[in-house]
């Protein structure tokens, strides 16, 4: 009877050594796997590949080398002076009667011979355009009574533009001969054409100074430049319009009785900046 169940506790304890050293073997390989593949037949007869479910070998290898390069990052910037090419004045005509509706109807008068003063200069190369309107109430204020409207005033505002920069004196100095009141501002600007060519070339001078730079640096660290591994364009910036301050009626009209006034543009500054990442060894 001891002897049975000997047998059986030797048998039993072979049992548990061997489902132990199955287990032990097959653990290995379970850990570190793939994924299961959920894969339902594709549509077309074309296999879908390893690279199609876990991605391209090459572009993970071309990361992953690309994080473990070396690389010198610089910022630079680019900028470009340009003479401005479009002018722009505001005129004003400004009329003053007893009821609206004469304010309104003079003024209406006024401003077209103004507009027909101006095209005189050269109707092709300029662009007239209303930008401004207002009609208001004068008062008279008197201590302790309320105040009396004696007046009305028409505003209108034209805004005369030109990519003819000699002729902005030639319109002022006939608007106000025309009847213009108030030459309210002058101001200069870039065209659209001109500010995509100034820009194009300050983002190559920004480049150019990157290069320089990284250069420069790998000198330093006696290494070498083999590549470049991104290029971001960071800023771009263009300058507002330069105004110069107004000119009232008996200021224009005084140079208007001369000659016309000469006014020279300052130049403007197109500004672009980059930053530029490479990889040295």
């Amino acid at each position: 009877m001891k002897k049975i169940k000997k047998i059986n506790l030797l048998l039993l304890s072979i049992s548990i050594l061997i489902i132990l050293f199955s287990f032990i073997i097959m653990l290995p390989g379970c850990i570190g796997q793939k994924p299961p593949r959920y894969v339902n037949e594709p549509s077309s007869t074309k296999a879908i590949t390893e690279e199609t479910i876990y991605g391209s070998q090459d572009e993970t290898q071309k990361l992953s080398a690309i994080n473990q390069a070396k690389t010198i990052a610089v910022s630079s910037e680019g900028v470009v002076k340009v003479v401005p090419d479009i002018v722009k004045v505001r005129i004003e005509i400004s009329t003053e009667k007893p009821s609206s509706e004469e304010a309104v109807n003079t003024n209406s008068i006024d401003t077209q011979n103004v507009i027909t003063a101006i095209k005189t200069t050269g109707e092709s190369d300029l662009k007239i355009e209303t930008s401004g309107y207002s009609l208001q109430p004068l008062y008279n204020y008197v201590t302790n009574k309320p105040p009396q409207i004696y007046a009305y005033n028409a505003t209108t505002t034209l805004l005369v533009t030109t990519k003819k920069l000699e002729k902005i004196g030639s319109v002022i100095s006939t608007a106000v001969e025309a009847g213009a009141s108030d030459i309210s501002s002058i101001s200069y600007d870039l065209s659209d054409e001109v500010k995509k060519s100034a820009k194009n070339e300050a983002l190559a001078i920004a480049v150019k100074d990157a290069n320089n730079k990284a250069d420069a640096i790998a000198k330093a660290m006696a290494a070498d430049i083999v590549d470049v591994y991104s290029v971001n364009e960071t800023g771009m910036s263009y300058p507002s319009p330069v105004i110069y301050e107004s000119m009232k009626r008996e200021q224009a009209v005084s140079e208007a009785n001369a000659v016309p006034p000469v006014i020279l543009p300052q130049e403007l500054e197109v500004k672009a900046e980059i930053s530029v990442i490479y990889i040295f060894k």
